[in-house]
């Protein structure tokens, strides 16, 4: 709260040695209504057309002091007014901010960035159109941390719409950001990393940082003591390695710092940080050579503690990381034998997490690629990933997840047995209905691989005939799709059927689909489908 010692007050001696008012009349006024406005003003504070005069009054006087006073009551009003500001009130604090005076600047910066941060939504709109921008992208040269730390924070708090990141970058503030990126002020440092975080959100963005240098130094601030700055920056590089060029060029600076920085942050950061992080590793194992790396790094040890984070958003950061990481056949072996497969039961069954079960679920998809089917088998997650699928809301993309990860699964023997017998054979016939009339396409499609796979065990055949809709009803439906691909997996489960028993064949011969056999192994018909259709009727010949 400004006090009657105001600047505004001091007198000037003249050459006769006597002294004079400093302030012209309308100027004295000024300053005593905003006096008395500021010190009655409790809570709420609002700007009438006398007093907002009066503030314009101080802004364009030649009086420094005046303009220091004016600042100020700017930034005492920008606190408490909870109503829109429009052009009348912005255009003096524009030409504060554009002060040679850093007094003038600092107070003026922190009057704009209150205005936008706690100010209505719409402030920001009416800031930036404005012309708020450029003075603000200048004030980032200034020599004056304060200056610098509020010009990056107003930054930071307009940088919410994808119009306003790109006019940032467009009125060069690239280049000043990342100089004060590696200020020695924590809070300048803070404020600005915090900005170049918003600009990665746009993508055009992201090449103009790239191209400006921004990878390194957001590397090297991994390494930060300032957990903001670390979060800020390990988030931007998420974002940065959206890009494949991107992540060549992070994993090549000081020989891959980017991966074991981020690794380290797992173990030290606050789980802010170590979300981000997890995001980071995720995005850069988008390439095999670096889901290696990650794990020759240590990555694995390092993520294993966060499946059991408290915090949810740490969890899911880690699962997805792991299912990037999984894709790469030598860590998906690594995975089975660093134990993570018990942790992966308990995330598969927390229905209150759809992400993290489907993340779980689509990470042991790619595990039951290689040659690890019988310890998912033994781990329960075989059982566990079928009770999701009967359990899962029908318009969750878990059953999506789920059922393809089956559908890899029931490849092998043992697992086929397993799943024929999981909750008393009831799971078949809810897999038969799904493949029938589940309203998601893929989930169709998986449940129809899931019984195809199954179809090549004749041990099973039985059990797939007398269920109601039994797998030839099924197949009746996708050999009728207007989709060449369920036609072709409707064919190839077909295929594994007819080399059962004579009964078998016999059935297939007189379901409804027969006919759709017949028609598809024409010779106009495509070679894959016809080849399968071909191979069905010489089977049951």
């Amino acid at each position: 709260m400004w006090s009657a010692c105001c600047p505004c007050f001091r007198t000037k001696q003249t050459s006769n040695g006597l002294y004079e008012p400093l302030l012209l009349e309308k100027e004295r006024e000024a300053v005593n209504d905003l006096l008395e406005f500021l010190q009655k003003t409790e809570g709420e504070a609002n700007i009438t057309d006398e007093r907002l005069q009066a503030l314009c009054t101080l802004t364009y006087s030649e009086n420094v002091d005046l303009q220091r006073s004016a600042a100020l009551c700017f930034s005492e009003i920008s606190e408490k007014l909870t109503t829109p500001i429009d052009e009348s009130i912005l255009e003096p604090i524009l030409s504060l901010i554009q002060s040679q005076d850093t007094e003038v600047q600092s107070a003026a910066s922190v009057a704009l960035s209150n205005f936008a941060l706690i100010g209505p939504v719409a402030n920001k709109e009416v800031i930036v159109r404005c012309g708020a921008l450029r003075p603000l992208v200048a004030l980032l040269s200034s020599s004056n941390v304060d200056v610098q730390c509020n010009a990056c924070g107003c930054m930071t708090t307009l940088a919410t719409s994808e119009t306003t990141k790109r006019m940032i970058v467009v009125e060069g503030a690239v280049g000043p950001l990342l100089r004060l990126a590696r200020s020695r002020d924590p809070r300048v440092q803070r404020n600005a990393t915090g900005t170049l975080l918003n600009l990665t959100h746009l993508d055009v963005n992201r090449f103009e940082l790239a191209r400006f240098g921004a990878i390194p130094v957001f590397i090297g601030l991994l390494q930060s003591r300032d957990c903001d700055v670390q979060y800020y920056c390990a988030a931007a590089l998420s974002n940065m390695a959206v890009h494949a060029e991107h992540r060549v060029l992070m994993t090549q600076i000081g020989g891959g710092d980017v991966v074991r920085y981020l690794i380290s942050l797992l173990s030290i950061g606050i789980d802010k940080v170590k979300c981000q992080s997890c995001l980071a590793l995720r995005n850069l194992a988008s390439d095999g050579s670096t889901q290696m790396q990650i794990v020759e790094a240590g990555g694995l040890k390092a993520i294993h503690p966060l499946l059991n984070a408290t915090d949810v958003e740490c969890q899911t950061a880690a699962i997805a990381a792991l299912r990037n990481l999984s894709i790469h056949k030598d860590n998906a072996v690594a995975i089975v034998r660093e134990n993570f497969l018990a942790d992966f039961c308990v995330l598969l069954g927390n229905d209150n997490e759809p992400e993290i079960q489907c993340h779980t679920a689509g990470t042991l998809r790619n595990l039951a690629t290689e040659d690890l089917k019988d310890s998912i088998l033994n781990s329960g997650c075989l059982k566990t990933l079928a009770t999701v699928l009967l359990s899962a809301n029908e318009s969750s993309i878990v059953q999506s997840e789920a059922s393809a990860a089956l559908a890899v699964l029931a490849a092998n023997v043992k697992c086929q047995e397993a799943i024929v017998g999981f909750h008393d054979g009831r799971f078949i016939q809810v897999v038969m209905e799904m493949a029938m009339n589940h309203g998601s396409e893929d989930v169709r499609y998986n449940c129809l691989g899931i019984i195809g796979h199954l179809a090549l065990n004749v041990n099973t055949h039985k059990t797939l005939l007398s269920c109601r809709p039994s797998v030839l009803d099924v197949i009746d439906v996708f050999l009728k799709s207007s989709e060449i691909s369920h036609v072709h997996i409707g064919m190839w489960a077909t295929c594994h059927l007819s080399e059962g028993a004579e009964e078998t064949k016999t059935l297939i011969k007189q379901a409804k689909g027969f006919e759709m056999i017949l028609k598809w192994s024409g010779d106009d018909a495509v070679p894959e489908v016809r080849q399968l259709a071909e191979t069905i009727i010489k089977n049951i010949k």
